[in-house]
């Protein structure tokens, strides 16, 4: 008995030893274990350093600028801007880039199809930029407010993609015109290209403005007229009747073909329309002359003409610069009219190649080890703090909450001026508050009404695969030729003026053939049918 218990008791007391051993080891292990987090904590602490070159105007500094140090208090972040202004972005870019001392971040050149960064190739040929496919995987707020196509457009040959896109709205835009003379004139909104004949001609004879002169117009364009480098085109406008724009249009067989240059010469009944309101007198006698679309625009808010074509979201801001010359002004928009032709293009389609981009990052050499901490700055700014930072500023300097509503303190922040930096970082495409401002309160019901249409009607009148991002090099290069850039518009002027026949289109259009758009077309057939 005496034997066994001392074995018992040994055996407890080496039960007891182990526990207590494992105890020891247990709080060692868990002391060892929190001072890893602590650790870890200490590293995330660490802001991630790096510079932006970033496109701003003069107005933006970011020596003492509250939105500055709220991003880097918020996004973990010690980032050095330097500000480029926008009249000479790509050049100073370029210089920068060319004495070796250049940023962590860069901003690249896009166009809404794709890239057109003259640098990008041999930045990517010498290892400037870095490949981003890593680190945007894991950055979701990136991936969901980023347009598909854009990832598309930036995809460089090799399958890798090295810049991040900065993403905008994809739209539709209409026309705007003066509500208040129409309703003036008893005229009804205009629908068919022979409404819009009669609409204009009464606004060039009936003296929609009360001021005893003939001295408004239907509308107006420059001596650009369609030409690639327009944004917003009025008499683009109207050619859509006829399919005569400038899109590419699936003929029903699985082949594209563009508007403007269709083969079967449709462009001539566009041209026939501007023909008429010339001769009527309605379209702006200064169309030729006109130095680019800002003095379109600003003919419309001078109140010179009824319409003007123009993004849902600026017509509030249309008003206004009316109302201090026009104070009873009010402007409508109206959707694309129809001609008697259209029946013959119905089974056409519209095929949609713009990616949504509008510019976008790339990471140099120099931020090398840091891409996914920069990624994750990039990512905060399109999630929800860190939108409402760069959508709103700083709460107590930029706005107060009352409620859910947002007063601002300084109204310059939602401008382009001042303040530009928060809208040449990021975008969240189709956030109603980037593009709504409530400049005009009464309008904004309206507005948002036209501004969720602009949207849809790409979703419901555009085929959406097959085109997207696509820039094509052999187009860029035709666009240069003579053919277009002089004969294009003198060709144009001299049917529309009467100095030379409607026919005079189809001998245009052989020699733009002939001269790179067979080749421009089969590229385009080529790609669509690969990807649709």
């Amino acid at each position: 008995m005496k034997n066994k218990f001392l074995k018992v008791m040994s055996l407890m007391m080496s039960m007891c030893i182990l526990v207590s051993v494992s105890a020891g080891c247990s709080g060692q292990k868990a002391q060892k274990q929190e001072q890893t987090k602590e650790s870890q904590n200490a590293k995330k602490a660490e802001p991630v350093k790096f510079s932006i070159l970033l496109k701003a105007g003069p107005e933006f500094t970011p020596d003492n600028n509250a939105w500055v140090k709220e991003i880097n208090e918020k996004a973990n972040a010690d980032i050095t801007w330097t500000a480029v202004p926008i009249a000479n972005i790509w050049e100073k870019r370029n210089v920068i880039m060319a004495s070796n001392d250049y940023p962590e971040v860069i901003i690249m050149n896009t166009t809404s199809k794709g890239v057109t960064d003259n640098l990008y190739d041999s930045m990517v040929k010498n290892k400037i930029v870095l490949p981003v496919d890593d680190y945007i995987k894991n950055a979701p707020n990136i991936m969901k407010y980023t347009h598909k196509s854009a990832w598309e457009a930036v995809k460089n040959a090799d399958g890798k993609i090295y810049m991040v896109p900065r993403c905008t709205i994809v739209r539709e835009d209409f026309m705007a015109i003066r509500k208040d003379w129409r309703e003036k004139l008893n005229l009804s909104v205009p629908k068919t290209t022979d409404d819009w004949s009669s609409f204009f001609k009464a606004i060039a004879t009936k003296d929609p403005d009360g001021n005893g002169k003939a001295d408004t117009y239907g509308v107006s364009d420059t001596n650009e007229l369609m030409s690639s480098s327009s944004t917003v085109i009025n008499m683009e406008y109207f050619a859509r009747a006829w399919n005569a724009d400038r899109n590419w249009y699936d003929n029903g067989k699985g082949e594209v073909e563009y508007g403007v240059f269709a083969k079967d010469g449709r462009f001539k009944y566009a041209l026939d329309f501007y023909k008429k309101l010339i001769s009527e007198k309605s379209l702006d006698q200064d169309i030729m002359t006109n130095k680019g679309i800002a003095s379109v625009n600003e003919k419309f808010s001078r109140g010179v003409t009824s319409a003007h074509r123009i993004f849902a979201g600026q017509l509030d801001s249309q008003v206004i610069a009316i109302k201090p010359i026009q104070p009873s002004v009010q402007v409508e928009l109206v959707d694309f009219p129809t001609a008697p032709e259209s029946k013959n293009y119905a089974k056409e389609k519209l095929v949609f190649t713009n990616a949504g981009l509008y510019n976008a990052w790339a990471l140099t050499n120099k931020a090398k080890g840091k891409e996914q901490s920069i990624i994750n700055v990039f990512d905060w700014m399109l999630g929800d703090e860190g939108w409402s930072v760069l959508s709103n500023g700083v709460e107590g300097v930029h706005y107060k909450k009352d409620g859910d509503k947002i007063i601002r303190l300084e109204p310059e922040y939602t401008s382009f001026t001042k303040w530009i930096g928060n809208l040449q970082q990021f975008r969240r495409p189709n956030d109603e508050s980037l593009w709504l401002k409530k400049q005009v309160p009464e309008m904004y019901q309206y507005q948002k009404e036209w501004l969720d249409k602009s949207v849809k009607y790409v979703t419901d009148n555009y085929v959406q695969k097959g085109l997207m991002g696509i820039s094509s090099d052999k187009e860029t290069n035709f666009y240069k030729k003579d053919t277009f850039t002089k004969k294009f518009v003198e060709v144009t002027a001299k049917i529309i003026y009467g100095e030379l026949p409607l026919t005079a289109w189809d001998d245009y259009l052989k020699e733009v053939y002939s001269s790179g758009w067979d080749e421009v077309t089969k590229e385009y057939n080529d790609y669509y049918k690969a990807h649709k």
